[in-house]
């Protein structure tokens, strides 16, 4: 063998090296952890209901344990009582005081969080985002709400909660004009970390110990990573190619696996319906006469956040998964499915006058209603229909959004039609 070969060979063998190395690193190890102090007394607020003429009373202490955060829960003064633990991390920045954190390139959140209030029904955890797109400096709503609520029964200590399983509270979005850009989570520019009551709280005595926060996440996005070996195997494939004429089949496996990262790029892991990445890419590749008879059908599950609640986040994500699968099988082959975020999916469906997308989710809600789900849960939808017009994709969105939240207010387990 030529001088030449052997380094051709070499060349190849240290670049399958390095890529099984790097992936090995990427998802078993190499895992950067954020320590979030709990000893800076001015990073840390306690909030209450009563600037909004409630009566709550919301305090912390400082502890050897932790903080030791109470709250007498009030009812009679506001119809939606609520106290919050809220800790500014923007000094753990390293740029300017309004600078928050950009912890969009990790992957879950972890709470050492002891609770001691059995007769309240759940515990909710919030990053607030700013982002110049929709925030207003100094106006507190005005940052995004990335959130989740839980039981604490159904969860272990330490609780770790994966960033993918956050969405944007319904009021939040509803009080925001947001561009399809903007209108998911987002975990860029994060200002505060919040441990508050749930949505359901109780009057009377809420009160845990929150002794440790932890952020983890991988030092390179995973997207990136696999562009980067998708370049440099592209370009070893491009030299074989022009340097052996026998290399051909080798082109095509790589192909097969430029296709197979570019999947994982664009859709959501779990369900395997396209991700929001996914869905502009979409639409990105319509042409103005594809829009014509181009109609949506924008699907929530009732009561979601009950089964996560009752049954835990293992069977909720088996829910979610055989909830694409009923509407995969009982779709037409052109509809393509999209998870919008949390229990929220849209189906876009090409072709399709508005009356024929009707027809399309009173099957899909129907089939979901007669179906068999786990643990013997009875399953509903409620649905939002909506045709393209002469508008943009967010307005065409954002009708059949509403429709969704009027089948929803409406009594649920129906279609509306936008």
């Amino acid at each position: 063998m030529s001088i030449a070969k052997h380094k051709e060979v070499l060349a190849g063998l240290l670049l399958v090296i390095f890529t099984v190395l790097i992936l090995t690193l990427q998802f078993i190890g190499l895992e950067k952890t954020l320590f979030i102090d709990l000893n800076e007394e001015q990073t840390i607020i306690a909030r209450d209901d009563r600037p909004f003429n409630g009566s709550s009373i919301a305090k912390f202490t400082q502890t050897e344990q932790g903080l030791a955060f109470s709250c007498h829960v009030i009812k009679e003064a506001f119809a939606w009582p609520y106290c919050e633990l809220v800790i500014d991390i923007r000094n753990l920045s390293n740029n300017a005081s309004q600078q928050g954190v950009d912890l969009s390139s990790y992957e879950k959140i972890g709470l050492w969080i002891k609770h001691n209030h059995p007769d309240q029904p759940g515990t909710r955890v919030e990053l607030h985002n700013f982002n110049d797109a929709y925030s207003v400096d100094g106006v507190i709503n005005s940052l995004k709400y990335n959130t989740l609520e839980f039981s604490e029964k159904h969860v272990p200590y330490p609780t770790w909660i994966n960033f993918n399983n956050f969405y944007v509270p319904t009021w939040w979005n509803s009080t925001h004009d947001l561009s399809l850009e903007y209108g998911g989570t987002d975990f860029s520019n994060i200002y505060t970390i919040a441990i508050t009551t749930g949505g359901l709280v109780q009057e009377g005595h809420y009160q845990f110990t929150l002794e440790r926060i932890e952020i983890k996440g991988k030092y390179f996005k995973t997207e990136t990573l696999l562009l980067t070996l998708i370049a440099l195997w592209s370009l070893a494939a491009g030299y074989f190619i022009n340097r052996f004429s026998t290399v051909n089949t080798h082109f095509e496996v790589a192909t097969k696996q430029k296709l197979e990262w570019e999947n994982k790029a664009t859709s959501d892991p779990l369900t395997s319906a396209l991700n929001r990445t996914g869905l502009r890419k979409y639409f990105s590749q319509l042409e103005s006469n594809d829009l014509v008879n181009f109609s949506i059908i924008f699907l929530d599950i009732d009561h979601f956040k009950r089964i996560n609640d009752n049954y835990g986040h293992n069977v909720g994500d088996d829910i979610l998964v055989q909830f694409c699968h009923v509407i995969n099988s009982t779709s037409r082959a052109d509809d393509v499915l999209a998870r919008w975020g949390g229990e929220e999916f849209l189906l876009l469906c090409p072709n399709t006058p508005l009356n024929h997308a009707v027809l399309v989710a009173e099957k899909i809600r129907a089939t979901i209603e007669e179906a068999s789900w786990p643990d013997n849960i009875k399953l509903t939808s409620s649905l939002g229909v909506a045709q393209m017009r002469d508008e943009d994709l967010t307005s065409f969105i954002g009708r059949a959004d509403q429709a969704l939240y009027s089948a929803k207010n409406s009594g649920r387990n129906k279609t509306v039609v936008a």
